[in-house]
Order: structure tokens, then sequence, then C-alpha cells
């Protein structure tokens, strides 16, 4: 850049200390470029495509033997699902890990990025003014694609947010040059990119602040609001990933480990593998495992366990009709990613609410051993059932 335009590019961010630019929707505000503009630009400038339809979700009620909590449940039960759609935009900026996309002047398109902990944008733009504000952006030659969104690099995020978008690109695929990932994406997620037709040499890793600008850039719409995925994503993912011919049979039972790093610990996990080997469960750590191999062993298995965290990804790619049963601690009642989840592909759900202590830390479970064996055995039972049912 020259001085010109560097003054230029930094006097253009300076209004943006209070995020009082936000434009919400990104279809409108093409619609409005070619109003102002006119027939020429309109034909030769951004464009946008619905590539789905909206949707709508009706889940069935959870099951428990414990005390239920239909509350907590109850807006996760019917909801919408957004329709999606293809941008094309120009002379445009991508920013950093939570994949901010930025018009030429720095206003910030609210819907290609989510913003955690239950917050808007603008309260986040607000709480950190000069996020948006860089030196300098590295201009890129070619045609990018954006890829990024927060907390990417968790494998509900990576399966969930990052890979259906990819489906959202198909019809312009061979068009881009760089797909646009998050810096802190593992290794073992990239690999399955290739499954996705993305080779290694279009792979372009942002880091956190980096502001790039692009005169060509593909956004898509991002899939679903957080925890609610549409059913297009996953029918997706589950068709890109599962390559194995399925088990007639699936017999595993499997406890997800919760890793030895982690916070939300479950307190008398312990005493919990103990009683789930005495009844047939292999005790997993699915973090140390390849995603692929993950894909297998639930490809084989008829009952989960799991404490409400990123392992329960993998019922993405199980068998239809398994069982599952999710253990809440009672200060982190989530519902949506792994009831919606579930939901979605039909599974039996079922979950538990863990106990707490005076004085243990957020998050922190003390699992109902006496109610878990007695949900196991209810399950087991239903199973046989059914499968009585089926061979008649």
């Amino acid at each position: 850049m020259g001085l010109k335009a560097n003054l230029i590019f930094w006097a253009r961010q300076f209004p943006f200390v209070l995020p009082k630019r936000i434009i919400p929707s990104c279809a409108d505000w093409i619609a409005q470029q070619k109003d102002r503009k006119g027939i020429y630009f309109a034909q030769r400038g951004p464009w946008v495509k619905t590539i789905f339809e909206a949707g709508f979700f009706q889940h069935d009620e959870p099951k428990t033997l414990g005390t239920p909590n239909e509350k907590a449940f109850y807006s996760n039960r019917n909801y919408p699902t957004e329709k999606a759609s293809l941008f094309y935009l120009q002379n445009t900026y991508l920013l950093g890990n939570m994949g901010l996309v930025l018009t030429a002047d720095h206003r910030v398109f609210q819907e290609f990025s989510h913003n955690f902990g239950i917050s808007t944008l603008r309260k986040f733009l607000l709480k950190k003014p000069f996020y948006t504000f860089s030196r300098k952006a590295q201009r890129m030659k070619g045609n990018g694609a954006v890829l990024v969104s927060p907390e990417s690099h968790n494998y509900y995020h990576w399966l969930n947010d990052v890979l259906p978008r990819i489906k959202i690109y198909e019809s312009v695929l061979d068009q881009i040059d760089y797909f646009c990932i998050s810096s802190k994406v593992p290794v073992k997620f990239l690999d399955v990119l290739s499954d996705f037709g993305i080779t290694k040499e279009k792979i372009l890793l942002i880091n956190d602040n980096e502001k790039l600008h692009f005169d060509n850039l593909f956004v898509s719409s991002l899939p679903g609001s957080e925890g609610r995925s549409p059913q297009w994503a996953v029918d997706y993912v589950r068709q890109k990933l599962i390559k194995a011919d399925l088990p007639v049979n699936p017999s595993k039972k499997l406890y997800f480990k919760r890793g030895d790093s982690t916070n939300r610990k479950i307190i008398n996990e312990d005493s919990i593998i103990k009683s789930l080997r005495n009844n047939g469960f292999e005790i997993i750590e699915p973090g140390n495992l390849s995603i692929y191999r993950q894909i297998d062993l639930m490809q084989e298995t008829k009952l989960v366990i799991s404490a409400h965290g990123a392992a329960l990804s993998n019922l993405l790619f199980s068998q239809d009709n398994i069982s599952v049963i999710e253990i809440f601690s009672s200060d982190y009642f989530r519902t949506d990613c792994y009831y919606t989840l579930s939901s979605a592909r039909e599974l039996n759900y079922w979950y538990i609410v863990g106990d707490k202590f005076p004085g243990e830390k957020w998050g922190d479970i003390i699992v109902p051993e006496e109610l878990l064996l007695k949900t196991i055995k209810r399950v087991d039972s239903q199973s046989e059932n059914n499968a009585k049912n089926n061979s008649c």
C-alpha cells in the first residue's frame, strides 16, 4: 500500500470504534447496492443464491427415569431452521478466528459469525471496539471461500458449523482458490477435507486478528443457529464421511470418558467406570482417536453414555435407532447440540441430571449411580423388545 492508500485504510476503520455499522442482512445489503448503482453493477456485482429453503423441526419428548425437567427442553422441542444461501462478495475483508466478514468501508455482516456466550455481535464489539481494527490487511489474489467460524477447533462445531458449509459451495467449488480456516483447527480435523474435495494446497489457515482483503469472496450461510443443525447438514456430513458398509447388528456399548485436563468433571467417574465395565461397556476417550476411528466405532455401537460434551458429536455417525444417555450437570443443563442431533437422527434419547455437593466447581457432576444402572436396564429391555418385534 502507498501512503494515501494506508491513510484511507486506517481512516475507514475508525468510524467502527463504536459498532454502529452492523449489516443485519447481506441479501438486503446486496439489493440496496444494486438499486443504488444501477443495472450494470447489478449484473457484475455481488449476488446471493438460495441453496436450501427454511425448514422446521418437531422433536419427541426426551426420556428420563429421574425427575423430568420439561422446561429445560421446551425451546428445543420445536423450532425453525433458516434457509441456507451462497453469497458472492467483492472488495471484502475477512477477519480472524471469528470469521467476521466486512465491507470495503469496514461494516460487519452480522449473519456470518456466531457470537457465543448468549450475547449479540453488537455487544461483543461494544466490549472490544477495536477488534476489527488492523494496521494492515494482506491482499489476496484469486477467489476465497469462508470456512472460519468461532470455536471451529471444537469437534462439535467443526462437524456441525464448518463442514456443512462446503455443501453450499458445491456449485462454485472449482472456482475457489483458498478455503479460509481457523489456524486453531487440529491437523486431524483438516485430514477429512479431502473427502469433501478440498486439497491441502487450497487450505489457508487464518490467525486471530489477521485481516485479509479479497477482490472476490464466496461466503456461505452458517448452517443453522448454534446447537441446531438443519437436516440437510446432518445428512451431508454423514454421506461424505461414512465409508464402510454398515454392520447388520451393532452390538457395542460405549462410555465416553471425559479427558483428564477438561473442566466439567465427573467426580465419581472411577466408580461409574467400574460399574459400566461390569455391564459390558467399553471405556473410550474419543479425543485420542482419529475421526475415522471414531466413525468406525459408532457404526458398531448400540448404546452410548456420556456427559454433555463434544464426544457426543459422534452420534452423527451412528446407525439408526441406537440409544444414547446424556448426563448433565445441574448448573450446565444445555439441551441443544446433542438432544437436537439425536432427534434429527431419530435416536432413542435419554438423559440424567447429576448431583452436586456444596463447593463443587461449576459444571462438575456426581452421577447418581443407581439411577444410571436403572436407566441402562430400561434401555436394554427396550432394545430386546424391539429386536423381538422386528424378527416377528
